[in-house]
């Protein structure tokens, strides 16, 4: 994770603090009333007869989701959620002072939120924030942690749930249509050098009622999960131990069964970051391929995979320096096309791609230069250089959510990260799409105060979309 570069720096010595007993693996939760009611009230909700897009945003090292409205309804910056479980004074994460709230999954009624090292710095945990449960906040506040949360457990009315999963670092999550969230562990400790990720990964699923079951995912370091068709028949994890992707059948959920390792695709290069990846619309997936560092003898590469797993092609991503990539995600387009997240110097930004079915050949094809003419890459606070973290693209493809974040990590200190959203405009072709009146969401948040802890925004590392139709 690009943020265990700067968690790297500090003590590898954690341990459960004494006022932070283990969650026995189970849950705690306050019962709500009818979930399946539209919630029209608080950060997580839409007034009746209006259609909203709320973006959910994890300040990874902060220990916070952040909301904001996109589109509809709602003042832009719609308060935020406290996560810090084991309070970190000042910012100090270093010990056993990390929560570290990383994936997000929308299920139709809640926000799920993956913590990576709570009860202990070893094992991670669930949340879900149901939004009937927070309606009764007001927009723009910061909903404390004590207004949830007491010591190892769950308290008041909110009806907030929390699951120990034990395992270790459960990193990105997806829900499914059956309602299932499927989990990929990551199952090893970032802390230490990669070639020491050797631990076979899982794919956790978490059914609705919380029993879990686990499936071998057939790599090691899995990262990101992506469902390569609508109805979720197939999903996809990225596996950054062993350079790897794995596809999975997931039919079997729908009935109560579980996933199946359909195949795998080996990246026959060790040492590379392989975290990203993403549908191609036809059943495989794009994955992408870079050094651990830019690199001036090395290169960026795009693996096309098919839905067996079998390589349509390897393309090169061309420069003086090799690239350094983050989230991609397709665009709703006839043939592949897709965005992808480049952070490396002074070419950051993000890029457009176009896949030639018939050779599987895929290439840069264009830029959202609105981006850039906007200044999403340079801190309007601080002035320090910013780089895109996370990708999220609504669902009919004319809204993107951008978040953007330090450079580097271990010399973040209280961070300027920010969000920005923007329109897409495609034309006649996805190539020339254009970025349309982008926005700096962010700049609607409580400003960063270097004092504050609870203003930084050092890693904000992952975003999902809350989109709730008329």
């Amino acid at each position: 994770m690009p943020r265990a570069l700067w968690l790297a720096l500090v003590s590898p010595l954690f341990a459960c603090l004494p006022d932070n007993p283990v969650v026995e693996g189970g849950e705690t939760s306050a019962e709500t009333g009818d979930e399946d009611v539209r919630v029209e009230d608080g950060p997580l909700g839409c007034p009746a007869g209006e259609s909203c897009t709320i973006v959910a945003l994890s300040q990874t090292l902060d220990d916070r989701v952040d909301l904001f409205t996109a589109r509809g309804a709602g003042p832009t910056y719609r308060g935020a959620l406290d996560l810090d479980l084991v309070p970190n004074q000042n910012g100090d994460i270093s010990g056993e002072l990390l929560d570290e709230p990383y994936g997000l999954a929308w299920d139709g009624a809640g926000l799920n939120v993956l913590i990576g090292h709570y009860p202990l710095r070893e094992v991670g945990s669930l949340l879900r924030f149901p939004a009937a449960g927070l309606a009764s906040y007001d927009a723009g506040e910061l909903i404390p942690r004590s207004e949830w949360f007491a010591s190892d457990q769950v308290i008041g009315e909110l009806g907030v749930e929390l699951r120990g999963l034990e395992v270790e670092e459960p990193l990105s999550m997806l829900h499914h249509p059956s309602g299932a969230r499927l989990i990929s562990v990551f199952a090893n400790d970032l802390m230490v050098p990669e070639d020491q990720w050797t631990n076979a990964s899982e794919l956790l699923v978490v059914d609705e009622a919380g029993e879990r079951t686990s499936v071998a995912a057939g790599c090691a370091g899995a990262w990101s999960i992506v469902s390569l068709d609508e109805d979720g028949d197939a999903v996809a994890v990225a596996c950054d131990g062993d350079e790897t992707l794995v596809i999975f059948d997931a039919e079997a959920l729908a009935s109560g069964g579980v996933p199946s390792l359909r195949c795998t695709g080996a990246v026959p290069f060790a040492g590379k970051r392989v975290r990203y990846l993403a549908p191609d619309g036809l059943g495989g997936a794009l994955l992408v391929e870079h050094p651990q560092i830019v690199s001036t003898t090395e290169i960026a590469r795009l693996w096309w995979f098919d839905g067996d797993c079998q390589l349509r092609e390897i393309s090169e991503l061309d420069g003086a320096l090799s690239w350094a990539t983050r989230e991609l995600v397709r665009i709703p387009a006839a043939d592949p096309r897709w965005l992808l997240a480049r952070t490396d110097g002074d070419a950051r930004g993000v890029v457009i791609l176009a896949g030639e079915v018939a050779d599987g050949s895929v290439a840069v094809c264009g830029r959202l230069d609105g981006l850039d003419e906007a200044g999403a890459w340079v801190s309007a606070a601080s002035g320090d250089s910013l780089r895109p973290h996370a990708l999220a693209l609504t669902r009919d493809g004319l809204g993107l959510a951008v978040s953007t974040g330090p450079t580097d990590y271990d010399d973040a200190g209280p961070g300027y990260g920010s969000l920005w959203w923007t329109g897409l405009d495609y034309g006649d072709d996805p190539c020339a799409a254009a970025a349309v009146d982008p926005v700096e969401l962010g700049a609607a948040a409580p400003a960063v105060d270097p004092g504050v802890p609870q203003t930084w925004r050092r890693a904000p590392d992952v975003l999902t979309l809350i989109e709730v139709d008329e």
